[in-house]
Order: structure tokens, then C-alpha cells, then sequence
């Protein structure tokens, strides 16, 4: 049954269209301010909100085929940026399948953990980044989309 959870994923990204991709399925909220010390760490919590009705691939995902949701925040000079933690999954199964699929869905938290350089200068710091993810409903998924994200950091002496 591999083969048909696969067939499944395969179809789900087959029916992505540009006629149906829908603006605002997925929407992320930073905090306004991040207020670091320098030489210190910090976490920001970057959160997703999913329209209903639709849910992403949790990172990890099970099957190789999916693309989970993925949040890249480079480093700068000034800011380090951690590996991203990813909240615990749901899972969903689809009608005909024998596998459970791992899923975020509703408003969740992705954790980045932040480390602000010893010698950094005092003041505003912008951090830019993305979210990746492929948004699905229970008969098809969109194309994946990147959007982006920007944290802001008020870096203390």
C-alpha cells in the first residue's frame, strides 16, 4: 500500500494549478519587536496560521514525497540563526489510503533560536528569512509557495 500512498502524493501535486492556487491560505505573524542582548540568545516564535479547511505537511514528513513546511532564516553578521523546532504533527488519513499523513493545520508556533553577537552595535536589526510549504485540502494540494518572513530585533547593551 506504499505504492498507492505514493500514487496519492503524486496526484495531490499533479492537481496543484495556478487557476487554483488561493491567496491567503497560509499567513504568518511575527512578534513586533524582538528585544535581544547582545552577546546573548534569544527564540523567536515565527507563527503559521492555516485557513481552514486546509492543513501542511509537518516538518518531518513521513513519506519522501511530500514536502513539508520549511522555515530558512539566514544568518548575519549580527544575528546567528539556529536550526528551526517544528511544533509536534497531527496526523490525517485520506479517504482510500492505508497511511497516516503528519500535518499541521489551525494556527501552530515555529521556534528559531537566536544568538545576537557580542560586538553588535546597539538598535534596530531586520532578520529575513522564508517559509516554504505546500497547502492542501482533503482532495488536492496547491503548489508549493515560499513567502516571506521578517523578524525584527531591537539589539540592548
Amino acid at each position: 500500500m506504499r505504492r498507492s500512498l505514493f500514487l496519492v502524493a503524486a496526484l495531490f501535486a499533479a492537481l496543484g494549478s495556478a487557476s487554483s492556487q488561493t491567496p491567503d491560505v497560509v499567513r504568518v505573524q511575527v512578534p513586533e519587536l524582538i528585544k535581544a542582548t547582545a552577546g546573548k540568545a534569544t527564540v523567536a516564535e515565527v507563527q503559521v496560521i492555516v485557513r481552514p479547511g486546509f492543513h501542511v505537511q509537518a516538518n518531518p514528513v513521513r513519506n519522501r514525497f511530500l514536502k513539508p513546511v520549511v522555515l530558512e532564516m539566514p544568518s548575519t553578521k549580527v544575528v546567528a540563526a539556529g536550526a528551526a523546532v517544528y511544533p509536534p504533527s497531527k496526523t490525517m488519513r485520506l479517504e482510500g489510503s492505508d497511511e497516516d499523513l503528519v500535518i499541521y493545520d489551525g494556527a501552530f508556533s515555529i521556534r528559531v533560536p537566536l544568538a545576537i553577537a557580542q560586538d553588535a552595535p546597539q538598535g534596530p536589526v531586520k532578520l529575513s528569512g522564508t517559509l516554504r510549504y505546500q497547502a492542501c485540502d482533503d482532495r488536492h494540494c496547491l503548489f508549493p509557495t515560499t513567502i516571506p518572513v521578517e523578524l525584527g530585533i531591537s539589539v540592548l547593551r
